[in-house]
């Protein structure tokens, strides 16, 4: 229950850094901090999906789902701690690797999914 409070704070900073950025045209700091968000609410997202997926009946998720569900989770997390980086020098391709980030994260189930 704390992971999901976790993560619903930090997606509710969500909003707030947007506009910063919009604020600011896509300066360095606040794409930067934008990037360190989405790690954070990653990382929140990681353990709770850790704890459901052990929870998970074998029958309902395959193990070839549950491990592209993991690869996608540490693709993004990987891709959003690259974005904080580059967005200190280049701001829009940092903000261009957070939006390329959250693509994934547009087919709810992850590929080899069973429902």
């Amino acid at each position: 229950m704390w992971v999901n409070f976790a993560h619903l704070f930090g997606v509710s900073l969500v909003p707030f850094a947007t506009a910063w950025i919009a604020r600011t045209h896509l300066a360095a700091v606040p794409v930067a901090t934008y990037a360190a968000l989405f790690v954070c609410v990653n990382i929140a997202y990681l353990v709770f999906e850790r704890l459901a997926l052990r929870q998970a009946d074998a029958m309902h998720m395959t193990e070839r789902a549950r491990r592209m569900a993991k690869r996608r989770s540490f693709a993004t997390l990987s891709i959003f701690a690259s974005a904080m980086l580059v967005s200190g020098f280049a701001p829009r391709a940092g903000f261009a690797l957070i939006c390329c980030a959250l693509f994934p994260y547009l087919r709810p189930e992850a590929p080899g999914a069973r429902l």
